[in-house]
């Protein structure tokens, strides 16, 4: 939802200052991501084949989504190839960052002012930065979501 009100350029972060706890989310969901692959003996057999440079392209996935939907496995493969270009296009996009400082709408670039801005503008560029992260956690919730499906792989 974040990232299709951000792509209709509402700034949700008016409205959900705590949105950015999304971010720490993150971590909450690899944590066990990584504790499931570090129990998956194909996982182990893969990393010793790979600093040995033997290994296969795509069998990475193949065993990461051993017991993943195939449905599941597209939408996240889908939603992090997704990320990487919604980031292109926010990077080409922004020129800086939106800031309100001494009663005025900027664009600044690290520290360094670009222009004064409009209300309207500040909104849509916030809009943007938003999109940019949340486009991020797409790929992240997205990746975790289908590694660990089903959850209870080990009681199967």
């Amino acid at each position: 939802m974040v990232h299709l009100l951000s792509l209709a350029k509402i700034n949700v972060t008016e409205t959900i200052p705590f949105i950015w706890v999304l971010h720490i989310g993150i971590f909450v969901v690899w944590i066990p991501v990584i504790f499931e692959l570090n129990k998956n003996e194909e996982f182990k057999k893969y990393q010793q084949l790979r600093r040995q440079n033997s290994v296969k392209p795509f069998s990475l996935f193949k065993i990461i989504f051993k017991e993943t939907p195939t449905w599941l496995v597209v939408i996240a493969i889908g939603g992090f190839f997704y990320a990487v270009l919604n980031f292109m296009l926010f990077t080409s996009s922004q020129p800086g960052v939106p800031d309100f400082i001494n009663d005025q709408y900027v664009l600044q670039n690290h520290g360094k002012l670009i222009k004064v801005i409009t209300e309207q503008e500040y909104h849509h560029y916030k809009a943007n930065e938003l999109r940019g992260f949340s486009g991020h956690w797409l790929a992240f919730y997205g990746m975790a979501a289908a590694i660990l499906f089903p959850f209870n792989k080990s009681e199967q």
